[in-house]
Parts: C-alpha cells; structure tokens; sequence
C-alpha cells in the first residue's frame, strides 16, 4: 500500500491512503444513515396501506428482528471469508429490496420487507467498522472521521428522502433508497482488496478466495460461542457494557423524550431541530477525538462521554427553557459522537485481526437489544412514578450501571497489571 503525503496519517497509526479512507467513510455513510431514511419513508408508506395501529408498531420493529438474530453470524462470515467479499452481497441486497415495497403493497410483504433490508443495512455498516479494524487498527484519529461522516450522511439523507416522496411519492422515495444504497456498493468497490495488496507488496500470486456453499449461510452456534466468548477479555467487556448504557439513553430520547416534549407544547419542528443539533455536535464531537485520545485514557473518555450524555437527557425535565434544551442536547451530541468513536476504536484494537467480524457484530447486537427494551421498561417507569420522574429513575439507574462497569474495569486492570 503506497504510504501518502507526510502528516497525512496520525503520527502513531501506520499511514493510510486517502483513496482507501474516503471509500471506508463513503460505505460508513450511506450504509449508517441508511437506516433513518427507512424511518422517513416506511412509516408514510405503511400509513397508506392504513393498517391498525399494532400492525404499524409490528412493521416498524420487524426492521430489527433479524440484526438481532444474524449480525454475529454476519460478522462471522466477514471473519471467515473477507469483509469486502461478503459486504458487496449485502450492500447488492440493500440495492434492490426497496424497490419491492411499491411492488408489493401488503402488510406480510412489508414485514419481510423490514427484516430483510434492516439485515442487509446492519451488515454492511457491521463491515465498515471491520474495515476500521482491519485497515486502519482501529485508531481514533480514523474512528472519528468515520462517525463524522455517518453525522453528514444522517443530516443530509433523511430531508431529501421526506423530498422524494414529497415530489414523487412512493416510487421516487423508495428509488432514492436504491440509489442511496448504491452508494455503499459503489465505495465499498473502491476499498482494495486484502489479496490485490499482498500481491503488490510481495509479488505474490493472489490466493483464490474460499466458495461459499449454502451451508455457511446458515448460523453457526460456533460463531456465536466464540463472539461472545470476547466477552472474556476486560476491555471488550468494558464496550459492550458502555455501548448498551449508551444506547440505552438512545431508547430514552427516541421514545419518551419527545411524548415528553409535545406535552409541555414544543411543536414539531422544534422537536426535529433538537434532533438534528444533536447530530450536528455528534460530528463536531468525532472530529476531536482523536486529538482527545492522547490526552485522556480511552476507557475513561469513553464512559466520561457516556455519563455527560445520558445525564444531559436524564435532566430534561428540569429543562423549562428551550434554549436550555438545545444546550443540553449539544452536549449530549458532542459526547455521543466521541463515545461512539471510541467503541467503534477500542472495539477494533481489543478484538483481533480474526474476529473484526464478530466483534462488530456484537456490539451492534448488545446495542439494539437495548435500544428496544428500553422503551419498555421506561413504559412501565412512566405508569408507576409519572413522566417526569420515569427521566430520573431510568436515568439514575443507567448512571449507577455505569459506575459499576466503571469499577469492575478499573479493578480487572489493576488486576492484570498486578501480574
């Protein structure tokens, strides 16, 4: 791989050209923000269909059914077979199944619809944060322009989605799904393939890439065994716990906090201006992370940064002004998108060159089983103690895990650097 420019590279990550960069973040971007353009475009197109409301909420949580279910196998393939290989499969899944949605407008279809794109999505963006492990050994300095760019694409992809239908309806949304999504093909086919470089670097024959047969597109519990089996080392322990509490303030902001604000009379748009703040600093906040990381202990950047954000939305109803809200969610923002970057980093150096995959793939799943049962419990926090107090229960609750896994770490290192 040709070394670039000087400087060009952190001054303690070996050096990585722009070309192979710009293609990881384009497949970060568009493969990520994937994600909140489906939540602008299905819910208008399931209100068409008009189905009950229990039918909506069925359709809109089929979408993370099967990422629960099959990321880990996902990562495992991308371990055992390559990250690009398997990546262009799923990114070619995500090119086509939104234009089966206006083709077959059913309730079944849709449901299938949700699982199968939601999967092909998660996977790909399960293969990005691979390829920071894998090419770019997971340094801050390169975790933070990859959340940076997921940042642009979810500010920018989700108003031109809401256009498209606009404009055109259901046909033109779920078109600019496909051509959105194309862009994640495109990018990842500009990421060089692992053989090409070895073959450049040491005048080597390429080595024929291993066929997959059906039976390795099938779950392994094998693989599932050995993803969580990362639990067993210290600092993957300490992001998992990290990123679950962390998604967990995620499921309090994306539920009750807005039932909240509508009730003391914030108007919609306000409530999406709050949002986008919130996306607007997480990007500010991932560009300084790597400048951060050598100032400060990654694992206490990471739980720092975990521990301003949910307190930022555990407060909220103390918050009467608004600008007080958009201070608060600024800051909740510019701490996400370091906590964020610093999973996705931590993650890539603690795993292993065989188990980027997995690794990934297990943080996405922790995340998202809590991101769902969250909402929940927060439900049940709400007919017991009111709206308001459900903020400071669920809020101290998630703080007070937090210390503990705070503790445990700092225990288990000082244990191992004892021996």
């Amino acid at each position: 791989m040709t070394p670039p420019p000087a400087g060009l590279a952190p001054r303690d990550a070996t050096p990585v050209p722009w070309r192979v960069q710009a293609a990881v973040y384009g497949a970060g971007l568009f493969s990520n923000s994937s994600l909140q353009l489906y939540n602008v475009i299905v819910p208008l197109w399931v209100l068409v269909l008009a189905p009950s409301p229990f039918v909506v909420g069925i359709v809109l949580a089929s979408r993370q059914f099967l990422p629960m279910l099959l990321s880990i196998h996902g990562g495992a393939l991308m371990d055992r077979f390559g990250v690009r290989r398997v990546m262009l499969g799923f990114a070619a899944m995500a090119i086509v199944i939104p234009l089966f949605y206006p083709l077959l407008p059913f309730i079944p279809a849709v449901v299938v619809l949700q699982m199968l794109s939601g999967l092909a999505v998660m996977l790909c963006w399960v293969g990005v944060q691979s390829m920071i492990g894998q090419i770019m050994q997971g340094h801050p300095v390169y975790t933070g322009r990859l959340t940076l760019s997921t940042r642009i694409g979810v500010f920018v992809g989700p108003p031109l989605a809401g256009a498209m239908w606009d404009l055109g309806g259901p046909w033109a949304a779920f078109g600019f799904l496909t051509l959105w999504a194309t862009g994640a093909f495109v990018c990842t086919l500009l990421v060089p393939a692992p053989e090409a470089d070895r073959v450049a670097e040491e005048g080597a024959r390429a080595p024929t890439p291993p066929k997959i047969g059906l039976r390795d597109l099938l779950p392994n519990p094998r693989d599932y065994v050995a993803a969580f089996s990362l639990l067993g080392i210290p600092a993957i322990a300490m992001v998992i716990g990290a990123t679950m509490l962390r998604h967990s303030g995620v499921g309090m902001q994306s539920s009750f906090y807005i039932v909240y604000l509508g009730q003391i009379g914030i108007s919609g748009t306000a409530i999406g201006t709050l949002i986008s703040v919130t996306g607007i600093f997480g990007a500010l906040g991932s560009l300084f992370v790597g400048r951060l990381a050598r100032l400060v202990a990654p694992r206490l950047l990471l739980l720092v940064g975990v521990a301003i954000g949910t307190t930022m939305i555990m407060i909220t109803p103390l918050l009467g002004a608004y600008v007080l809200l958009l201070i608060a969610q600024s800051l909740r923002g510019l701490c996400s998108g370091i906590a964020s970057s610093m999973e996705i980093s931590l993650m890539a150096r603690s795993a292993g060159a065989t188990s980027q995959g997995k690794g990934a793939a297990l943080r996405l799943t922790m995340g998202r089983t809590v991101a769902v049962i969250v909402p929940v419990v927060m439900g049940a926090v709400v007919e017991l103690a009111g709206l308001e107090n459900s903020f400071y229960i669920v809020g101290g609750a998630i703080l007070a895990l937090l210390l503990w896994v705070a503790l445990k770490g700092g225990r288990t290192a000082a244990r191992l650097h004892g021996n």
